[in-house]
């Protein structure tokens, strides 16, 4: 009888208790709803435009240059040894970031510092500044300087992952069929250490198997448990990155099973004159799928040739309109040819939208052609932007239409801001490169930036392999 009334009082206290834990997630059961802080740089005027625009041709060189080393990994595996071979090439930031989106999490239990790691849809591995002997070589200022760091040997919830384990196989094979595997076949101790690759900057550190809590944007916390997370004990350039890429170890991955496999963001105004570091709306599990607004949708495209491009989120760009008219674009460039070049990737950690060559061309030519007011030649060479207006006097500034033309028929309009750059107070620059670093080369041609994604509402279905968007002011939604 007092057993019985024993194990009744623990079930009243356990019942309360998962009333008190539930209460502090705050949040619903098929999605966690977060703040998605943004950081600048502290330059101002054409510098700053400067810094965005070699920013992005850095990311740039890093996306392409991932594929190129993986092509030189597969070629050389047969005589490289264990030790030589365990180097994964991530797409990250070869160079100070100008622009960068960030979340919050602590890691451990218990829960130590919060950390802010860049979101990048472009890698798959979360990895953190880990240990007290943690180095970071020429790290941004801003971005690093009130950054924590997770000490693994004060939380008990620290593991190390073994070789056999799934997550140390995905991380050093990830979606390449098993060919990679044959590297861990005499691993049976812990998982090899990782040298992860980005452009000129790169990180070193080991998998965890650890628990980590992403703040609610209403207030409480999420913890996961069981998530692999990289101790990254040295690195350059960056301090910490959460991969969202579509690989098994990046962060979508590892919540599909728990809260659904979509996410999303709204990225608020970046502009030159805004105020800076705003903050922006991040949704990941089912819940990212609006219920107020209908978007337009347009597949996801598997470039299957280069198994290293799993990460990369490609779309069927097909074509592009200004002012009401649709360009010709040479449709090789916008297509996979049999080595598995080409195509276009929309990524969050590119400023301003890259086209080769032959297609920027075409789009300046056709702007050019409709603005009749008088070139900016001197910021043109000031900041490395390639078309420049001076509208001095000008009462009523207005722009061609430009929209994105995608598989399935959807359309992409751009508002005026997210097409022209004001730089000064009458000037305004078109915020798109042409690069040489995307000519002849492997990789994608063309590169979806941030920038032309302010104030829309972007969904990353993958689920349903599809990207989902359409126009809203992302300082009021949600």
């Amino acid at each position: 009888m007092v057993a019985s009334k024993l194990n009744l009082i623990f079930l009243i206290l356990l019942a309360l208790q998962l009333s008190v834990i539930l209460s502090e997630h705050n949040d619903d059961n098929n999605g966690i709803s977060m703040t998605l802080h943004m950081t600048s740089s502290d330059l101002q005027g054409y510098e700053r435009v400067t810094k965005m625009v070699l920013a992005s041709k850095d990311r740039a060189w890093a996306l392409k240059h991932r594929i190129y080393n993986h092509h030189q990994m597969k070629m050389k595996r047969k005589s490289k040894s264990l030790k030589e071979m365990i180097s994964l090439q991530e797409s990250l930031y070869a160079s100070s970031v100008s622009v960068a989106y960030f979340i919050k999490f602590s890691v451990g239990t218990p829960s130590q510092a919060d950390l802010l790691l860049i979101m990048d849809t472009g890698s798959d591995l979360v990895w953190v500044p880990c240990t007290q002997n943690y180095t970071c070589n020429n790290c941004v200022k801003d971005i690093s300087a009130s950054n924590g760091i997770f000490l693994p040997g004060k939380s008990s919830s620290a593991q190390n992952v073994k070789c056999a384990d799934p997550k140390c196989k995905e991380l050093f094979c990830g979606n390449r069929n098993g060919r990679c595997s044959q590297s861990l076949q005499n691993c049976s101790g812990i998982c090899p250490d990782y040298v992860s690759t980005y452009g000129k900057g790169s990180t070193t550190g080991h998998l965890l198997s650890e628990t980590f809590a992403l703040p609610l944007e209403g207030g409480g916390r999420r913890e996961i448990q069981n998530f692999g997370v990289g101790c990254s004990i040295a690195s350059s350039k960056i301090s910490g990155i959460a991969g969202f890429g579509r690989g098994g170890l990046s962060m979508p991955s590892q919540l599909a099973s728990l809260i659904g496999d979509k996410f999303a963001y709204c990225l608020q105004s970046h502009q030159l004159f805004d105020d800076q570091n705003k903050s922006s709306r991040m949704v990941l599990g089912d819940m990212a799928v609006p219920k107020d607004i209908a978007l337009y949708y347009t597949p996801f495209l598997i470039n299957s040739t280069v198994s290293a491009s799993s990460s990369h989120y490609y779309i069927g760009l097909e074509g592009v309109s200004i002012g009401g008219k649709r360009l010709k674009l040479p449709s090789n460039l916008l297509s996979f040819d049999s080595q598995g070049n080409g195509g276009t990737i929309i990524d969050s950690g590119t400023s301003f939208t890259i086209f080769p060559e032959a297609i920027y061309k075409e789009i300046v030519d056709a702007f050019a052609s409709q603005i009749a007011h008088r070139r900016a030649g001197d910021l043109e060479a000031m900041t490395g932007l390639e078309l420049c207006y001076n509208f001095s006097g000008v009462a009523n500034i207005q722009f061609p239409e430009f929209a994105f033309i995608f598989k399935g028929g959807s359309e992409m309009v751009l508002p005026d801001e997210n097409c022209f750059m004001q730089v000064t107070s009458d000037s305004f620059c078109l915020a798109m490169l042409n690069t040489s670093i995307l000519e002849n080369a492997i990789g994608p041609a063309a590169l979806l930036g941030n920038y032309q994604q302010q104030n829309f509402y972007i969904l990353y279905d993958r689920e349903k392999n599809r990207l989902g968007f359409r126009q809203q002011n992302c300082k009021t939604y949600g």
